[in-house]
């Protein structure tokens, strides 16, 4: 499970992303693969290395893997974690962005030996939001996603799985689940529960298919 200077260059970023993939060798591009591979295996310690390849030769997504799995592996945001999370940012990557709102750029601050020009989480976050809200206005629906993430407003989660994103719906049938929403009559709920548990499972997102599977 987070969540890309000026308004021009931020938005040439975001829709240049694609290209950076592109441009690692294949020997990068397989390391790259077997990192993520092993850090949704719960392997965080053994993706490292591997995402490393990557992150170096400076593919973004693999940059924002090797900070979360710098940051599992020590169960605190180190400062090599931070490094990374911040080079990933510094791309576009909102999920990184995100991760730095929430701890990555505190750790500076308790050692009081932040970069004069750093960013506070709250920079992060702002730059989070803003770049989301373009996205996400523009009909991106992982944006809307992401949106839910940073404002914790059910409506962009809803709007993220109105507009097919497979982990929004799965996200948004668990919060239904815990009583987030108004339905009238109330065993509407569990119907669109039922509902959006299928379509996410359908669009392969795994907390989608253990969720169907309880309703099958």
């Amino acid at each position: 499970m987070p969540l890309r200077r000026s308004i021009a260059l931020l938005a040439t970023l975001l829709f240049s992303c694609p290209l950076l993939a592109n441009q690692l060798t294949p020997e990068q591009q397989a390391a790259k693969k077997k990192g993520i591979a092993l850090y949704n295996q719960y392997k965080a310690m053994s993706a490292e290395p591997y995402l490393k390849v990557a992150a170096k030769a400076g593919d973004r997504e693999a940059q924002y893997y090797l900070g979360e799995a710098l940051r599992m592996s020590n169960r605190f945001m180190t400062e090599e974690a931070q490094k990374w999370f911040i080079a990933a940012a510094d791309q576009g990557d909102l999920y990184a962005m995100l991760r730095l709102s929430r701890s990555g750029s505190d750790l500076c601050s308790a050692m009081s030996n932040c970069p004069p020009d750093s960013k506070t989480a709250w920079d992060w976050l702002k730059q989070a939001r803003e770049i989301g809200k373009a996205r996400a206005d523009a009909g991106d629906s992982e944006a809307m996603y992401i949106m839910y993430l940073g404002t914790n407003d059910l409506e962009w989660l809803e709007k993220s799985a109105d507009a097919g994103y497979a982990p929004a719906q799965s996200l948004l049938a668990n919060r239904y689940q815990e009583g987030k929403g108004f339905f009238f009559p109330p065993w509407k709920r569990s119907e669109r529960v039922e509902e959006l548990a299928k379509k996410s499972a359908e669009g392969g997102d795994i907390n989608g298919i253990m969720l169907y599977q309880q309703f099958l």
